[in-house]
């Protein structure tokens, strides 16, 4: 079997039989990839207590040519990220994140930039002050690298510049903005409303450096809109259903508003 080597963050495990776990991790190389970690929940194995969810780390792996499922020969762990493990709220957007890119990256393609930032996300994540604002960056970055990007500059149907119009609608099957003459001729299911402010907000999370990104402040009818435009967006073209890390998350995000 061929052995490789690489960097790799741990997006999920389950148990396996008696004392093994499969574990998901997103590595700098190969995409997403499936192995098994022998004997991993037995104290005594030198695996146990380093494959936790988020730890980034060298993966040193098994190939099993033409399977889906690898053998771990080793993961030495590089920046363990436990500061969110520690927080409920950032360790339920993360998540999310985790879950939404093993939906994404089903090929096992690999995508650097996809890795990195993932990567950058999880740094940034330990000192924010706002997860909801980095998850959105993260969605939207992933489905730009998906070659999924949103069209934001023009109207999808008509082609037209907006202008300054305000009156916006978003085609969430076609993948982008439409003029307030275009919007009345979408069926009621595909259009999403969006302001125009939402719209320039979602052009600084694509385009902006991320540590420039980190300081955006979002008002709260544009974080609402900027929620429903990318969940319904993912949600259609990359089919990823319901995911559980959601509904952990809008318990998490219930229980903060109660106490508020």
């Amino acid at each position: 079997m061929p052995v490789h080597k690489t960097r790799a963050i741990v997006l999920g495990y389950h148990a396996l039989g008696e004392a093994d776990r499969i574990v998901v991790f997103h590595t700098r190389d190969f995409g997403n990839v499936r192995a098994v970690a022998r004997g991993a929940r037995k104290v005594k194995s030198r695996l146990c207590g380093r494959l936790e969810i988020l730890t980034c780390g060298d993966l040193v792996f098994y190939e099993r040519p033409g399977k889906d499922l690898h053998v771990i020969n080793s993961f030495d762990i590089v920046e363990p990220f436990q500061v969110l493990r520690e927080d409920l709220m950032k360790m339920a957007y993360c998540s999310y994140l985790a879950e939404l890119l093993q939906k994404t990256d089903a090929s096992g393609d690999p995508d650097s930039d996809t890795f990195g930032l993932m990567l950058n996300i999880m740094s940034m994540m330990k000192t924010t002050d706002d997860p909801e604002m980095l998850a959105r960056v993260f969605e939207i970055r992933l489905l730009t690298n998906a070659g999924l990007s949103p069209q934001l500059d023009s109207c999808l149907r008509c082609s037209r510049d907006i202008g300054e119009e305000t009156s916006l609608g978003f085609d969430v099957a076609g993948g982008g903005i439409v003029c307030s003459e275009c919007r009345k001729t979408l069926r009621q299911a595909s259009a999403v409303s969006i302001s125009r402010g939402t719209v320039e907000l979602m052009k600084r999370m694509q385009q902006a450096p991320l540590e420039l990104v980190s300081r955006l402040r979002i008002l709260e009818n544009n974080r609402r809109e900027l929620k429903k435009v990318l969940r319904n967006f993912i949600s259609f073209h990359i089919g990823v259903g319901k995911l559980r890390s959601l509904d952990f998350l809008a318990s998490i995000e219930n229980d903060v508003s109660l106490k508020t």
